[in-house]
């Protein structure tokens, strides 16, 4: 029967086939794509910006989708209310929160479903779900931008203010005295260039000396070393006070037990890291150096002791008060004189105590010999310190204001500049230095001894 059938047939017959097809894959397909097909239950989310949310865009949890963002319209004028339908089978804790994503860089956005805690009720139909915001949006991205070009630009003109061909301006006068800075250096260096010369020759004589006489000395140290091992065979054997000593049991006991108990005492000295370092700072005023010599100890890393010495040039005036009494003709008179002194080139001394919260270091204590307190900022090789000390005001004095920056150039040396006594009564303010300084830790110590063993 069938071979009868003719050819018009059997094509509709086949066309008829296909169509059934397409439409049965189209359903499955959809009961995944389209909204009606979920059959779930919906939630509402309320969102402070839907930019480029679509009716039917999917949301995710955990990167699987498990529903599809049925509405979207304007809440109060101000807000999106988002619908969104959810698979049945997919229940979520009521503390659950939804974010907004962008896929790629510049791809769609849809919302992501970051679950709840386990136990927490569950969310019904209709309930809210809480917003947090959204992430890899480019529109953000473009405003925050838009911020640091605002920030570029107020910065470039505050600098703008600092730079010019005026003398005045503080730029150029430190460029100024920096070029003065260093001629000087180099009409010192010239002129005692044949010194210099003279102290390399003395250093290269010493060296080939202290090389003879560790020549000489290397067989006096075989001779010491044959000895030793004489004297530890002995002691292996039980010869001798010392060798029955150490094969005693009981006082090898003793011994460990007293060796602990030293090694829980020596334990905290043990952790205390020790930092030694110099500066010295050109004072573009007073055209003279102001020079530090630092010790810092530290027995954790959040917390130091701060010691320092300081010579000072051009110190503040340090004011008196005398008083004298003048008898003439029966009568007596009181007059009261304040004297001011400048002590040059006096030693001062600091001790701080200093503790570290995060990028932060506070410290308090001493500073050039008067009570005071700072705050330090570090950031990679950037050091940014405030002090404020000597606070008497008995004579109309201000107190003693020091703002600096420091630039590591290596991990022992490192340049610095800033201004110093800045609201000072007496001489031009502020005091503005440039200087530059070395410090020294624990293991640089380690590094430099155990190089020089090495040096034969």
């Amino acid at each position: 029967m069938v071979r009868n059938l003719s050819l018009e047939v059997k094509v509709g017959i086949f066309a008829v086939a296909v169509i059934l097809v397409l439409a049965w894959a189209t359903i499955r397909v959809s009961e995944k794509t389209s909204v009606s097909g979920y059959g779930g239950y919906d939630l509402t989310a309320v969102f402070d910006n839907a930019t480029g949310l679509k009716v039917k865009a999917p949301v995710e949890l955990a990167g699987v989708k498990v529903g599809v963002v049925r509405n979207v319209e304007l809440l109060d004028s101000r807000r999106a209310k988002v619908l969104l339908l959810m698979d049945k089978a997919v229940r979520l804790p009521a503390d659950s929160q939804a974010v907004l994503r962008t896929r790629g860089f510049l791809g769609d956005t849809y919302v992501e479903i970051i679950p709840g805690s386990q136990g927490a009720p569950l969310l019904s139909k209709d309930s809210q779900i809480e917003f947090t915001g959204r992430t890899g949006d480019i529109n953000s991205l473009v405003g925050q931008f838009s911020s640091i070009a605002t920030d570029v630009k107020q910065m470039t003109s505050s600098l703008k203010t600092m730079i010019g061909d005026n003398q005045d301006y503080p730029i150029n006068r430190i460029v100024s005295n920096l070029e003065e800075f260093t001629r000087s250096i180099r009409d010192i260096t010239i002129q005692n260039q044949q010194n210099i010369d003279r102290v390399a020759m003395n250093l290269a004589e010493m060296t080939d000396q202290l090389r003879e006489i560790v020549a000489k000395g290397r067989v006096d140290v075989e001779e010491s070393m044959e000895n030793i091992a004489s004297i530890t065979r002995k002691i292996d054997a039980g010869e001798g006070t010392i060798g029955k000593l150490v094969n005693d049991d009981e006082t090898v006991n003793k011994l460990n037990k007293a060796v602990d108990n030293l090694n829980e005492t020596l334990g905290g000295f043990r952790s205390l890291e020790m930092e030694i370092g110099y500066k010295a700072e050109y004072l573009t005023q007073s055209r003279d150096f102001k020079s530090y010599v630092d010790l810092a100890l530290r027995p954790s890393p959040d917390k130091a002791l701060l010691l320092g010495l300081v010579a000072d040039p051009d110190p503040r005036p340090r004011y008196s008060e005398t008083t004298t009494t003048i008898s003439t003709g029966g009568r007596s008179t009181t007059v009261t004189t304040h004297n001011a002194t400048i002590d040059r080139d006096k030693i001062r001394f600091s001790a701080q105590l200093a503790k570290s919260f995060y990028d932060f270091r506070i410290r308090g204590g001493l500073i050039e010999s008067s009570g005071g307190f700072g705050i330090d900022y570090f950031q990679g090789p950037i050091q940014l310190s405030f002090s404020a000390y000597d606070f008497s005001t008995q004579f109309g004095e201000k107190p003693h204001l020091k703002a600096s920056a420091d630039l590591n150039i290596t991990p022992n040396i490192y340049v610095s500049g800033g201004a110093d006594d800045i609201i000072r009564t007496n001489g031009p303010r502020p005091e503005w230095f440039l200087g530059a300084g070395f410090k020294f830790v624990d293991d640089d110590f380690k590094k430099y001894l155990g190089a020089s063993s090495l040096v034969k």
